[in-house]
């Protein structure tokens, strides 16, 4: 009996690299605000204490871009760079979530929801596809609504 050698695993070309999905989740809300009648500047490489800069009329977001499987995670010296950013610059610090919408869900459920096992449909969660975005004020985590 001759063995067939097939191949077990996919070319590294069928990986999704998590950074890949960082910037397209940047593009994803560049989009989003652009179809909201913002004005959008990128920052390039994403390499700024902001990802996008977004204006519209006298409201100015500087936005860092989180994108997770899980909850996003927010690294101190990141939000110390946006926060002096916003000093320097003016506007209001925002932090952007693109997140698989099961999620997005569990994280906007109260505690006696979540303990229930209830589901919430908040207006604020923008979802899109499998997928939902929600925008925070950095300076007190309130939502926002572009």
């Amino acid at each position: 009996m001759r063995r067939s050698n097939l191949q077990t695993s996919f070319p590294s070309s069928y990986f999704y690299s998590w950074s890949k999905f960082g910037r397209e989740a940047e593009f994803v809300v560049t989009l989003y605000l652009k179809l909201r009648g913002w004005n959008i500047q990128l920052s390039r490489g994403s390499r700024g204490p902001a990802d996008i800069i977004a204006t519209r009329d006298f409201t100015k977001w500087m936005i860092q871009v989180k994108s997770s499987a899980k909850i996003a995670r927010l690294k101190g010296y990141e939000v110390k760079r946006l926060q002096e950013m916003v000093q320097r610059d003016g506007g209001q610090a925002v932090i952007a979530t693109l997140q698989p919408i099961e999620t997005a869900i569990i994280r906007s459920m109260t505690e006696e929801q979540n303990a229930l096992g209830l589901y919430t449909n908040d207006p604020e969660v923008l979802q899109f596809g499998n997928y939902a975005m929600s925008f925070y004020s950095l300076i007190d985590w309130k939502r926002l609504k572009p």
